[in-house]
């Protein structure tokens, strides 16, 4: 059942190394396949004949629109993708429409760390430019969806760690090109099993009409007749060098007739069969999520026009400081980590992307942060943690009390989980940032009402002007449901008060210290500390009593702290978080609620009898929202989902994420729950 929490159980076995060993060439072999990762005689120019000839790619490219989708079984040394990134720079200069964006995507179950990966590609001189953009932002060896995005290449890199099996099931699609990669079927048949080339022909089934080609290095029958079953007419062709034969083919749909989208996908996942990438898109609200979902959008070449009543960040993403980290899960939901991991780390480049490297006087410092276990309940919690995951100490790291205070630079009393590469990131900095884009206009506007006239959605202003647009993003947080009163969304808000304190009369810290509140490390003589967390509370006032909590909660961070005069005090700042039932966003698009419930009323007597239909949405409006406190980890990542879908291109991450996200499953689980009446 799509939304009602039955996740998968979270892996938590770490990747394992490739086991590589050098030969005499210099060129890197791995030792449980006993292959080579490329030709010795030249890896580099058998790539391109594969791949790019036999995809025929540099040709395609010249007339493209829009997103190329490439899927590569096997990411190895990164060298098919440096190539083709090469090949695609030469022709983005020829290009006949300046729309072309490359998304590739590639999968590897046995991930080289980034000293083996830049040992293996100096080998290839005439690479090092994008090598050096590659190792920039390359990921460590963490099980998932990382995404990487070179906006002003139009690259991006979605780079999967783990079992191929277990991956492209979890893709979206389209595919344009495969590069059937990897070892050799006698080396590795694992990879090469019939679950691959179904995956094929599922992923291009979900798309009809879409072009594609594949090509691969080996000509060994099973992969031939897997490549033929999953609808590819394909052929033996000659191969490079010493190698006599290799495998091409384009998509045709042999095998005859295929069933529509929604009986090989949840349907609700589907984008709209008529949906294209806009000219254009308005969206509602400059918070985090605004910002960056605009900024998403006019990356891919999309005009956006960012309408706020109150101005950029001047809502809850106003904070003058505010914790870029997240807090993962002990226990079993595989979802809320998976999610919260892989926008941790995508927000982590998009920051430095747009920010640079992180000053302490700027926008952003990557000072670290430190959750400290300042209680028996938050000591046990990290206890589990630490007992039932594995990830890299550049993600995360054990410290006792002793390393916490150095790490601090004032003494504390317990220990924690220090995450160094994590930091405090300004807001409203980090917001206008993301809107110094040329595509990007900012119009101060109180929208107050909006409708559909058939064609285009209109929004009323409080001044009486009207916007049109046939694209629009609500990203207004829990005033989503004054502009949609129809739609299903059942999200709360949460007041939240900071404390700023003068920095002269507290103790100095020299990371973000974390336990029931957050403080961050000093910036312009003010050090924040915050928030408070008041439910169906809408007071907007400042309140003594709320910065007393905020107060009380020094102790947490140690002896230094204890006794700090209440009028060290010197501002403070109210905003609003919103949050969902299962605290995780709505990011998609908007359901047509009647039109929903009635398409999907079988499922009110039985969950699992899913009808095969489009699921029916409001045309061209979709949402971005309900963050909580947690926008500067999950909005980066949120925008690229959305952008992508706006533009009916392949999504950035897993379809078990994008199905936790989508704003529908409220709805469709509360009509299985008997709790809509009209469902009935």
């Amino acid at each position: 059942m799509p939304n009602t929490p039955k996740h998968p159980t979270p892996d938590n076995k770490p990747l394992t190394s490739p086991e590589l060993s050098w030969n005499e060439q210099g060129l890197p072999v791995s030792q449980q396949f006993d292959d080579p990762y490329f030709s010795v005689d030249d890896g580099l120019n058998e790539s391109r004949y594969v791949f790019l000839q036999h995809n025929n790619l540099p040709q395609r490219w010249q007339h493209w629109q829009g997103e190329f989708d490439i899927v590569e079984t096997g990411f190895g040394t990164g060298l098919n993708f440096l190539m083709t990134w090469q090949s695609f720079a030469a022709s983005l200069k020829q290009a006949t429409d300046n729309d072309l964006w490359l998304h590739y995507t590639s999968i590897e179950k046995f991930p080289l760390n980034r000293e083996e990966l830049q040992q293996a590609m100096a080998l290839w001189p005439e690479l090092d430019e994008f090598t050096r953009l590659l190792l920039q932002q390359y990921p460590l060896p963490i099980k998932g969806f990382h995404q990487l995005i070179w906006p002003q290449h139009k690259v991006q890199l979605t780079l999967v760690f783990g079992d191929v099996h277990d991956c492209l099931p979890q893709l979206s699609g389209p595919v344009h090109a495969w590069y059937l990669d990897g070892f050799a079927p006698s080396k590795n048949p694992e990879m090469w099993r019939d679950s691959l080339f179904r995956q094929m022909r599922r992923l291009h089934a979900m798309h009809p009409g879409q072009p594609a080609t594949v090509a691969t290095f080996t000509a060994a029958g099973i992969v031939r007749r897997g490549i033929r079953g999953a609808g590819f007419e394909v052929a033996k062709v000659a191969g490079f060098g010493r190698k006599r034969e290799m495998l091409a083919g384009r998509y045709t749909q042999q095998n005859g007739p295929e069933l529509p989208p929604p009986h090989w996908h949840k349907p609700w996942l589907l984008n709209r069969p008529d949906q294209q990438k806009p000219d254009e898109v308005l969206i509602v609200g400059a918070g985090l999520a605004g910002c960056s979902t605009a900024r998403a959008l006019a990356e891919r070449g999309i005009k956006v026009t960012l309408v706020d009543r109150l101005g950029v960040a001047q809502g809850a993403s106003g904070n003058p400081q505010g914790g870029l980290y997240v807090k993962l899960a002990a226990g079993d939901n595989a979802i809320h980590t998976d999610f919260y991991l892989t926008a941790y780390q995508s927000s982590l480049r998009q920051v430095v992307n747009v920010l640079g490297r992180g000053e302490k006087e700027g926008q952003w410092h990557n000072c670290g942060v430190l959750q400290l276990a300042y209680d028996d309940k938050e000591a046990r919690r990290q206890q589990k943690f630490l007992q039932a995951r594995s990830y890299p100490e550049e993600l995360v790291q054990a410290v006792n009390a002793e390393q916490a205070s150095r790490l601090a630079g004032c003494p504390q009393t317990c220990g924690g989980l220090f995450f160094p590469q994590a930091g405090w990131v300004s807001p409203a900095g980090f917001c206008q940032a993301l809107i110094n884009h040329p595509n990007i206009v900012f119009s101060q506007h109180s929208v107050e009402t909006l409708s559909h006239n058939g064609q285009n959605w209109q929004l009323l202003t409080s001044a009486g002007d009207t916007l049109n647009s046939e694209q629009v993003v609500i990203a207004t947080a829990a005033d989503a449901r004054h502009l949609l009163p129809e739609a299903y969304l059942p999200v709360k808000h949460i007041r939240g008060q900071l404390s700023i304190l003068d920095t002269s009369l507290v103790p100095d810290i020299n990371t973000v210290l974390c336990a029931r509140s957050y403080m961050a490390p000093s910036r312009h003589g003010l050090t924040c500390l915050g928030a408070t967390y008041n439910l169906n509370d809408d007071e907007t006032q400042i309140r003594a009593a709320d910065h007393q909590t905020n107060l009380n909660h020094l102790t947490d961070f140690g002896p230094a702290w204890q006794q700090v005069d209440p009028e060290s005090v010197v501002q403070g700042r109210v905003g609003f978080r919103c949050t969902t039932p299962d605290y995780l966003p709505m990011v998609g698009a908007v359901a047509n609620r009647e039109a929903f419930i009635e398409s999907f009323r079988p499922m009110v007597k039985n969950a699992k009898q899913v009808p095969a239909v489009t699921a029916p949405q409001l045309p061209g409006l979709w949402l971005n929202i309900g963050h909580g406190s947690r926008g500067l980890a999950s909005a980066p990542l949120c925008a690229q989902l959305l952008a992508a879908q706006i533009c009916a291109a392949a999504l950035p991450l897993s379809s078990d994420i994008q199905e936790a996200l989508w704003p529908g499953r409220f709805l469709l689980r509360d009509m299985i729950r008997r709790k809509i009446p009209e469902a009935l």
